[in-house]
């Protein structure tokens, strides 16, 4: 990966000294500098769970060509990050990696992306390739971006073609950059350490005459796990501001070949044979002026559907129960019901507040089961004087009760959709200057 990190380095520098005589490579480019501070404080709830107390900070700097004779442009950004306080009752830090201890975290000093993309357009549609390191979004695949000060990315290649209402994209993953880690990127491996060779994803998107939305998407992690999801949305548009949007999602996850942990992962999985989990979620959502409630419901069978791609991937589901924690437990079904606004009614519309509740009561292999999350968040962007400041406070209190009942599971599980507790305050203050 060294290698391709110079190669790769190489060609953005090259590409960088030959836009300096190309004018749209420079006038359509963008910059940005990101000055962040995040502060957490958490604790288990009574239960069992992380107890965090960390405040951080972090800077990030991005560049954004245009393009260079219309065909080729770059993205670079890179970030530091480092503590500047850690509670002595902390057991746990999650925006910064420990060392010693929890206290004393290392800091970061890395590139976030350095991404080499192409394209071609004419008019039989506009086809796209990349390369390099970058943040990736897929319904079954995603970086986490947003939810640490700094991003995670993943190494690899990307290829895209668009034409009206198709798109149609593949990306091949063979390298991971955590979110709160430094370095240029890791290699994919299993929880026994085992290397994965690569993992890919493949979509299909197609918007249908009625303005429906079908997404297909399919991704394999070689010789480990294998994941489909098929979604169908619509959104209606009725005067005087209200809108409803509804969506179907239907998934499977399976075990994929050799690497996969069939004899379990101690805390985490239990032994099996095989791995096949699916799961439905159906969601609709009412929107009126500055105001939207709804309600999603998912449902889950075969298995749990708790499994990541790899060992470092933070867990990418594209459902509605992926919320603090997996509602993902075989045969668990979640009600959601959500809420929120802005303020303009009130001169501030730049204040949104958006909160649900959701809850299960029952779960495969449990007694005594109950899974409970609130979660309300409140943010502000500024505008005027002070336009790129953002500030978010999150409240959040996630509940598990359950034990196992000794015949259809033997242990307590603390994976993905297991048994925790965990209570946050998260405060986040953030501002971009672009130049």
């Amino acid at each position: 990966m060294r290698a391709e990190h110079s190669c790769l380095s190489g060609l953005l520098w090259c590409l960088l000294a030959g836009g300096a005589m190309a004018e749209d490579f420079f006038e359509d480019s963008s910059t940005s500098l990101r000055y962040s501070q995040f502060y957490w404080k958490e604790n288990d709830g009574g239960g069992f769970g992380p107890t965090r107390d960390e405040w951080v900070q972090a800077t990030q700097l991005s560049f954004s060509s245009g393009w260079f004779h219309d065909v080729l442009g770059i993205d670079y950004s890179y970030g530091l990050a480092d503590a500047l306080l850690v509670g002595h009752k902390a057991n746990n830090i999650s925006n910064l990696r420990a060392d010693r201890s929890v206290q004393q975290p290392h800091g970061i000093a890395k590139p976030l992306e350095a991404y080499l993309r192409g394209r071609w357009v004419d008019e039989s549609g506009t086809l796209s390739a990349g390369v390099g390191k970058k943040s990736r979004l897929y319904q079954l695949y995603r970086d986490d971006r947003y939810s640490r000060i700094l991003p995670a990315a993943t190494l690899g290649q990307d290829l895209g073609y668009e034409r009206g209402a198709l798109s149609l994209n593949l990306s091949r993953i063979d390298g991971f950059s955590p979110r709160n880690e430094s370095g240029w990127s890791q290699e994919l491996r299993t929880y026994q350490g085992r290397e994965i060779d690569d993992l890919r994803l493949y979509a299909l998107g197609y918007v249908l005459p009625d303005g429906s939305k079908l997404q297909l998407e399919h991704g394999v992690a070689r010789d480990y796990l294998r994941a489909s999801s098929l979604k169908l949305s619509r959104s209606f548009e009725w005067p005087f501001g209200r809108g409803l949007d509804v969506y179907a999602t239907w998934g499977r996850q399976e075990d994929a070949g050799s690497r996969f942990e069939y004899a379990g992962v101690p805390g985490l999985y239990e032994a099996e044979r095989s791995h096949d989990a699916r799961y439905l979620d159906l969601s609709l959502k009412y929107r009126f002026s500055r105001y939207y409630t709804g309600l999603t419901w998912n449902t889950v069978w075969g298995d749990d559907y708790d499994r990541p791609f790899f060992v470092q991937d933070h867990g990418s589901w594209n459902s509605s129960g992926k919320l603090f924690y997996y509602f993902g437990l075989e045969d668990e079904q979640m009600v959601k019901l959500m809420g929120g606004m802005d303020f303009g009614d009130i001169g501030l519309p730049r204040l949104k507040l958006d909160l649900h509740y959701a809850f299960s009561d029952q779960a495969r292999g449990y007694e005594g089961f109950s899974r409970r999350e609130f979660q309300s968040v409140l943010q502000y962007s500024f505008d005027g004087l002070f336009k790129g400041l953002d500030l978010t406070w999150l409240h959040g209190q996630f509940r598990t009760r359950g034990q196992p009942d000794g015949r259809e599971r033997q242990k307590v599980s603390r994976g993905p959709a297991g048994i925790i507790s965990h209570n946050a305050e998260r405060l986040h203050l953030s501002y971009t200057y672009r130049f």
